[in-house]
């Protein structure tokens, strides 16, 4: 599991409410040099999972925006 999630940059916050984590995403994605990160924040769904479930969920979860953007941006043209 270890390997499937090792090289992906992943920060999950937990206990901040919204205005707080609008404010560490916005002050993070402002850093110079660093890779693209997921976002994401615990819920009741995912607080017992494991931590390599979640990465990987949200991998899949990255992937699909990702796909939506792509599509909405060709549509767009």
């Amino acid at each position: 599991m270890y390997d499937e999630v090792k090289d992906t940059p992943v920060i999950i916050l937990n206990g901040f409410n919204s205005d707080e984590i609008n404010k560490i995403m916005k002050t993070i994605k402002n850093v110079d040099d660093l890779p693209r990160i997921i976002f994401a924040t615990t819920t009741k769904t995912n607080v017992n999972w494991k931590i390599g479930d979640l990465i990987n969920e949200l991998r899949k979860e990255d992937l699909e925006v990702k796909k939506a953007l792509k599509k909405a941006l060709e549509n767009k043209k």
